[in-house]
């Protein structure tokens, strides 16, 4: 029973790692970007703290999606 919860809290990560959904895009946005970018997701890493994490995150997801 235990291994069947473990299997299955790996399955469905995703779903507890976006914490503020919209708040990267925010922050692109901000800074001029149309929506997140490349460009927007390396400075986000460069920024350090909270949005360096939401940065990884969506570099992340862009590569799952495909």
């Amino acid at each position: 029973m235990a291994v069947a919860k473990m299997r299955k809290k790996k399955k469905k990560w995703i779903q507890g790692a976006i914490k503020k959904p919209g708040s990267f895009t925010a922050y692109c946005k901000s800074l001029g970007f149309k929506g997140v970018t490349n460009a927007c997701i390396e400075k986000g890493i460069a920024a350090g703290g909270a949005v360096a994490k939401r940065a990884v995150l969506a570099r992340t997801l862009r590569r799952m999606h495909k």
